[in-house]
């Protein structure tokens, strides 16, 4: 009887050290009952005693109590194990279950498994912190990478949001494949920023990016504009545009507005290289082709304004730009790049406070990426001081302007007609505000020699006025 009544004694001693111990400490039998957890284990696992003894483990996981089970582990294989877990007190813990074998039994049978559970929500919260850390300094990294870029002129696409970055993944493999390429999207998306984009990318990095766009070019002289020719009076030797892209990348702006009359060149073109000119030499061409389109694959096969087999050749690899509100990440980064753009060029330091932010955050930039740029640089234009508050953005008013045009629509449209009228209000605007093509070209985000073909175009069709300056 005395020496049961000291076995007890032990035994309470021992129940009294184990809850001084700051790791927890969780026993259970060979059949995995459990016989004992200390004040420690119950503060990281939020388990009381009075709900866990006697309970056995496989219960205690089938309903969800403990998401995972050293111990059974243990049992199940006989051997020490050591594991992460986290509980539904929202601490973490490193786990050591340990067998312990009973030595009378003949047969080698374990008779109690030993968990030492040691908490670790700090290490964990270092550790993610540190990683938090790590993955904001290659984001620093990046922007300086991006900022060396720009200041020496070789500004990659701004890309936050997960699609974008898919999609510039894409274009990287897309550059090293030197095959035709269809960009699609909606109007100011970005598809010429991309098709730079894989210009940088590729082989041809060191050769020019030419931009065609056939609405400026004279319907009459179409091939001679392309591959160039040789006035029979003069007989000097005029220069063609695909010349000016030999090595390089002919970036078209809209597949979609290539004439019938040059499609069999261009087949050709994509074909072998090979193409005649009016003297009847064959000449073969060097010449990566990106053309751009506001309609799908599918769209121009429907509009049958493009031959079949040239389509074919663009859709081995189509890339889509995703509109500006499908990637809501994308708009602060583009709004700063911009506006750093225009501190650069002014020497300014404006800013934007975080009303003018949630004010861009909720439009739904019908323009795109385009209209985002003029906005951010009408907005610091307007703004008096270094913060550009929401008052300095004229969002509301871009939508009201958009939602009266909407209202303005005839019952009958000619959209060649209204895209020509409405592109003429655009660059008569700019010239008005600037006074000179260069700088209203700029704003517009147009080549300057695209704004003089096109305003003497629009002056002809009686939608600009002359001007002697231009």
């Amino acid at each position: 009887m005395e020496k049961n009544n000291s076995l007890l004694n032990i035994h309470e001693y021992m129940e009294v050290v184990l809850d001084k111990f700051h790791d927890g400490i969780y026993i259970t039998d060979g059949d995995a009952n459990t016989i004992y957890l200390n004040d420690s284990y119950e503060a990281i696992s939020g388990l009381r005693k009075s709900e866990m003894m006697g309970r056995n483990m496989k219960e205690l996981v089938a309903q969800g109590v403990v998401s995972r089970s050293g111990t059974l582990a243990v049992l199940d294989s006989g051997e020490e194990i050591t594991v992460e877990q986290s509980f539904r007190t929202g601490k973490r813990a490193v786990i050591t279950s340990t067998p312990i074998y009973d030595t009378h039994e003949k047969k080698k049978k374990i008779s109690m498994v030993v968990t030492i559970v040691r908490e670790i929500t700090e290490i964990y919260a270092i550790r993610k912190e540190l990683k938090r850390k790590e993955e904001q300094n290659r984001n620093y990294l990046n922007e300086i990478e991006k900022i060396r870029r720009e200041l020496e002129g070789d500004v990659e696409m701004v890309a936050v949001n997960s699609a974008t970055i898919s999609l510039l993944r894409l274009a990287e493999r897309a550059a090293a494949l030197e095959i035709p390429i269809l960009i699609s999207g909606e109007t100011g998306a970005g598809k010429e920023k991309l098709a730079q984009y894989i210009h940088k990318h590729s082989k041809r990095a060191e050769f020019p990016f030419v931009r065609l766009d056939f609405s400026v070019l004279q319907e009459e002289n179409l091939q001679k504009e392309l591959i160039g020719y040789v006035d029979v009076k003069t007989k000097e030797s005029h220069m063609g545009i695909l010349e000016n892209a030999e090595g390089g990348i002919l970036f078209i702006e809209e597949l979609g507005h290539m004439p019938k009359e040059v499609q069999g060149l261009f087949l050709a073109l994509l074909e072998d290289g090979n193409i005649r000119s009016e003297e009847g030499i064959f000449r073969r061409w060097n010449i990566c082709i990106i053309a751009a389109s506001l309609y799908s694959i599918e769209e121009l096969r429907a509009s049958k304004e493009v031959s079949p087999k040239l389509i074919d050749k663009f859709s081995l690899f189509p890339l889509t730009v995703p509109p500006l509100r499908e990637r809501k990440e994308d708009i602060i980064p583009l709004a700063n790049y911009f506006l750093g753009r225009y501190n650069r060029k002014t020497g300014e330091i404006k800013r934007f406070d975080k009303e003018s932010y949630m004010e861009m955050l909720d439009y739904h930039w019908p323009g795109n990426v385009t209209e985002l740029g003029n906005l951010v640089q009408q907005s610091a234009i307007i703004s008096e001081g270094e913060a550009i508050g929401k008052d300095d953005i004229f969002i509301k008013g871009n939508v009201e302007y958009y939602n009266r045009r909407v209202r303005e629509f005839p019952e009958k449209v000619n959209l060649k007609q209204s895209v020509a009228e409405l592109e003429a209000e655009y660059m008569t605007y700019a010239y008005e505000k600037f006074h000179n093509t260069r700088e209203a070209a700029e704003w517009l985000g147009m080549d300057n020699s695209t704004f003089v073909r096109k305003r003497q175009r629009y002056v002809k069709m009686g939608l600009m006025r002359t001007d002697k300056k231009i």
